[in-house]
């Protein structure tokens, strides 16, 4: 087990990532035509975010993250697709594990890392 003097602990992160205004989700290669506009296929959704359950032993941290992110499809009345097919929706599901060394500075408000 860990040594009196280690400071051990668990802990747990969650997070939002939905996109209230489309400004950053960009699709490429496929698009809508109505007269001259041209418009993404597929919209941001607000269900998007992840969650991390992780453990701290002294500067290192090790924990397991799920993300999950939406797309939904972008109804235009009247426009054209190009190509002529496209999802409903598209779904991302991902995990990782993480593992973090904490650079403790003396007399720092915050503390920067590596990971």
């Amino acid at each position: 087990g860990p040594n009196s003097d280690e400071e051990t602990s668990y802990y747990v992160r969650l997070q939002y990532n939905g996109e209230i205004l489309p400004l950053f989700t960009k699709i490429e290669g496929i698009e809508y035509k109505k007269a001259t506009d041209i418009h993404n296929p597929l919209k941001a959704s607000f269900i998007a975010g992840g969650g991390a359950f992780g453990y701290k032993m002294d500067d290192i941290r090790v924990d397991v993250e799920g993300l999950y992110s939406q797309l939904n499809k972008n109804d235009v009345t009247g426009a054209a697709f190009n190509p002529d097919t496209v999802a409903d929706s598209l779904t991302a599901i991902s995990g990782l594990v993480n593992v973090y060394y904490d650079i403790a500075i003396e007399d720092m408000p915050i503390t920067p890392y590596v990971g």
